[in-house]
């Protein structure tokens, strides 16, 4: 028999400790403990009554981190050993990347309705495999922001820096002591199931700019859970007269695939879509080579193929 146990903990608003011990108590009971923790918000009227917030209209903080006990209890649960799954329930991204490494799993729920526990009951249960990706990017540190995944191209190699656990020192030059890279990126999301990608396919290579061709791919589902993927279409335009962003996504399928089947994803690409504002101001697509790419992220891209604009 299942059999669900809570205690508080700590309130989002506070620095006491002094319901640790309860959820310490109750988490060395338990099989699995389950920690939410994150951001809060207010409506207009309770803000005029001066409650507190982290998110809101008009309400802005100097940083992604957890405030007040809410670290101190995470790191509470997981010195129990028992398997901790850490629930960031906010409105912006948090930055605790120790969580990541520390916890045995990590849910992102964005701000959910009033069924949004049981939302999060199903996904922790196994009852809905999940298949959300994210729309931002996830720092490190609010001091490494912005993190979009589009930025510009540039001659400049990442040379990210760190600083182990042991307190020793890696300088890199980026940030020195961090990294431009996010700790999850644009498009990232994890499912129950796995997805194996092929190779992609172009209904035609060489197009002009009128052209609509389509991008073709099968994808196998190779694990024991049906699920459901997002596929994601990325382009690199090679050679351009003017400065463009590194990658850009330009389409995308969300597609159910049965255990053990396989499935074929076609995205169309309008390649009037692939243009840029010239020197002079004037949208043109111009000649040269595109780079397609598909995959199940911004920075896991499975597979691709190049055509030729003339």
């Amino acid at each position: 028999m299942l059999v669900v146990t809570y205690a508080q903990g700590c309130e989002r608003w506070s620095n006491d400790q002094s319901g640790f011990d309860e959820a310490v108590s109750v988490a060395k009971a338990a099989d699995v403990a389950v920690v939410v923790v994150g951001t809060w918000s207010r409506d207009q009227s309770q803000l005029w009554q001066g409650l507190n917030a982290t998110t809101g209209e008009h309400v802005d903080v100097a940083s992604l981190n957890l405030v007040g006990a809410m670290p101190y209890l995470v790191q509470a649960i997981v010195d129990t050993g028992k398997p901790t799954v850490v629930v960031f329930s906010s409105g912006k991204p948090i930055t605790e990347p120790w969580i990541s490494t520390s916890a045995s799993a990590l849910v992102q729920q964005f701000y959910p309705s009033e069924q949004g526990g049981n939302a999060l009951a199903d996904v922790l249960f196994g009852d809905v495999n999940p298949s959300g990706k994210l729309s931002v990017g996830f720092p490190y540190d609010v001091g490494t922001t912005p993190i979009y995944y589009d930025y510009l191209n540039s001659g400049r190699t990442v040379s990210p820096g760190q600083i182990y656990p042991n307190g020793t020192l890696l300088f890199g030059h980026q940030y020195v002591l961090n990294t431009p890279v996010p700790l999850y990126e644009f498009g990232y999301g994890k499912s129950y199931s796995t997805f194996e990608y092929s190779a992609v396919t172009l209904s035609k290579t060489n197009v002009s700019a009128s052209d609509n061709i389509t991008a073709s791919i099968k994808i196998t589902n190779n694990s024991t859970r049906d699920g459901t993927e997002v596929v994601q279409l990325y382009v690199k335009d090679l050679l351009t007269s003017v400065v463009v962003p590194n990658i850009q996504l330009k389409g995308f399928s969300k597609v159910p695939i049965a255990a053990g089947a396989t499935e074929t994803v076609e995205i169309p690409i309008s390649i009037g879509d692939l243009g840029l504002w010239n020197i002079n101001m004037n949208y043109v697509v111009e000649s040269g080579d595109f780079v397609i790419y598909l995959g199940s992220s911004s920075a896991d891209l499975r597979a691709n193929a190049t055509l030729t604009v003339a």
